[in-house]
């Protein structure tokens, strides 16, 4: 599990391809203590399990399907990525806890900076658009948000960037027409699939009571 507070961005070392599954790797300098070869992290908001170490230098495997549904497909050396460390039990939980497994891709439609206030607004696929709603939680890239607006028919919310998140995480390069990596809120989704699923097993038409014959 992790938080959404990112620890820190990242340089992409290396990028390659066998057999199916993609080997990614990464300077994590100055996040690898105690880090070991099965742990989890999360890169760009995607859960992913260290497969080497060599001293700040660290891989991860990617599947293909993981690879097509993220924005990791995207990267290259020296592109940036957003890190965060799976947290540990007694950890403080400064965002909202995410099981880094993305939903998805929005894309970016416009990006508002000006003196005071820097704020981005994006697209959500329609099946996904029933886990959002304004002041929700959402991440993108990994980095935990609040949704300061949503549209439900037209799937554009917009989330506003504070100074030290520009500063820590990726967010401060996005720009029109770029891809980040979505996931809604899991306590969201496990409330809104359970009540669909349990309107969606009730009767359509209540049988009105039958009233006996007064004698």
């Amino acid at each position: 599990m992790f938080s959404g507070i990112v620890a820190a961005s990242c340089q992409v070392l290396s990028i390659d391809q066998k057999n199916g599954i993609h080997r990614l790797t990464l300077d994590l300098t100055g996040l690898t203590q105690h880090l070991e070869v099965g742990a989890s992290v999360a890169i760009n908001g995607v859960c992913l399990t260290v497969v080497a170490i060599d001293d700040v230098s660290v891989s991860f495997e990617i599947v293909q399907a993981t690879y097509n549904q993220t924005n990791l497909r995207i990267l290259s050396p020296a592109t940036l990525v957003n890190v965060e460390r799976s947290i540990r039990l007694g950890d403080e939980i400064g965002g909202h806890l995410l099981a880094g497994h993305i939903a998805g891709v929005v894309t970016v439609l416009h990006v508002h900076i000006s003196s005071n206030e820097h704020s981005v607004e994006f697209v959500v696929p329609e099946p996904w658009r029933k886990y959002c709603h304004t002041k929700g939680y959402i991440a993108l890239d990994g980095v935990s948000l609040t949704l300061a607006s949503f549209d439900y028919e037209t799937g554009t919310g917009i989330v506003n960037l504070i100074p030290e998140t520009l500063r820590r995480t990726t967010l401060r390069t996005v720009a029109k027409g770029k891809l980040l990596n979505f996931e809604v809120d899991p306590t969201t989704l496990t409330i809104v699939d359970t009540v669909e699923r349990i309107l969606q097993s009730m009767p359509k038409t209540i049988d009105e009571p039958k009233h006996k014959a007064s004698s």
